[in-house]
């Protein structure tokens, strides 16, 4: 009896806890690849094996009323090749915030609604032919980008309302040590970034708009602000895909008058297990500046995917970038790893992958 006694007093201490998180998922994404590059590098070519922004995390709710309830995450990037990090390399999207049948309220780090629409209509996204590459517009250095993760961010989402939904946020300082490297903490340094979705019928639309601030001195300023819009469109029948973004980036590097546009497109078949896919993006010359003349680039990409289960997934992947200048780099800032140095106007690699969602 005292045995009894004492073994439901352990399975009650054990259990405590567990029920104590029933609202609370661990969960991640394992995406491997080994990578082969080629084009002007320093060694010509290189091979390394990639992680490509894996990551775990912890998620929760807690109801707090009929239509009220607590959410939070902890996201962190896994690097188990590059650098080799392990876990915890990159803190990934990380908040906490309210829910209700009203939307969403958060504040953390996290996507902007910019980011949101390219991801969505990116065929190749976190691989060689990742089209980020483009569309963040990082060919100045002195822009912090249009398709990032931010701190300082407080954001609300709509709910589902028959398809259409929007995302609003606020970064108070989107600079850190990015853009020129300053460490800028005061709030003129601040961004605003939308986005409006609809969907139905297999028709997909969204739409986008974000603007950086700055005092004026980000760079060789000649403007306290640059600004970008992004428009995205797909449709889906069957097995069949296709999808295409539009962007337009004005005073690009806080340069008056500097304006860039970017635009591509893509497509997918799905038979059975499989899917073929290609897609082509393209960006102009910058219309002033350092990066007027011969700034264009364009990225194109094909692959192949095989579903092996529910959540895994092998892929082989090519990739390759045409920058005039040098300005554009193939699968820069995407979570690739190592390889050898950019030296010139042409990258290009091939990929074998396997991700696994749990």
């Amino acid at each position: 009896m005292k045995k009894n006694i004492i073994a439901m007093a352990v399975a009650a201490a054990v259990a405590a806890p567990v029920a104590a998180m029933a609202d609370t998922t661990l969960y991640g994404k394992i995406h491997a690849s080994y990578d082969v590059w080629g084009g002007d590098t320093a060694e010509n070519s290189d091979y390394s094996l990639a992680s490509n922004s894996s990551r775990i995390g912890v998620k929760g709710k807690e109801a707090i009323s009929d239509n009220l309830a607590l959410i939070y995450q902890w996201e962190t990037g896994i690097d188990f090749g590059g650098n080799g990090d392990g876990i915890g390399d990159k803190v990934r999207n990380t908040f906490v915030g309210f829910t209700g049948g009203w939307g969403t309220v958060i504040a953390g780090r996290h996507d902007t609604p910019m980011k949101k629409v390219s991801r969505k209509y990116d065929l190749f996204g976190d691989t060689v032919g990742d089209s980020r590459a483009i569309l963040r517009g990082r060919a100045n250095g002195d822009s912090v980008g249009f398709d990032e993760r931010l701190n300082n961010v407080v954001a609300y989402s709509t709910p589902n309302m028959g398809g259409l939904d929007a995302m609003v946020a606020y970064a108070s300082n989107w600079s850190g040590d990015s853009g020129t490297g300053a460490n800028r903490i005061n709030n003129e340094f601040d961004a605003f970034s939308a986005r409006v979705g609809y969907e139905m019928a297999g028709f997909m639309i969204d739409g986008a708009y974000e603007v950086h601030n700055s005092d004026g001195t980000a760079g060789a300023a000649t403007t306290d602000e640059e600004s970008a819009y992004r428009i995205g469109a797909g449709y889906k029948m069957g097995g069949f895909k296709v999808v295409g973004l539009w962007q337009s980036i004005s005073d690009f590097g806080f340069d008056d008058g500097n304006d860039v546009d970017f635009y591509g497109m893509g497509a997918a078949y799905s038979f059975g297990k499989s899917t073929i896919k290609g897609q082509y993006y393209v960006a102009d010359d910058a219309d002033i500046g350092d990066f007027s003349r011969d700034s264009a680039a364009d990225l194109w990409a094909v692959g192949y995917d095989y579903k092996m289960s529910k959540q895994t997934n092998v892929y082989a992947a090519y990739g390759s970038m045409t920058s005039e200048n040098g300005s554009y780099e193939l699968a820069k800032g995407t979570g690739h790893g190592e390889r050898a140095a950019f030296t010139g106007e042409d990258s290009n690699a091939f990929s074998v992958g396997v991700v696994h969602k749990f």
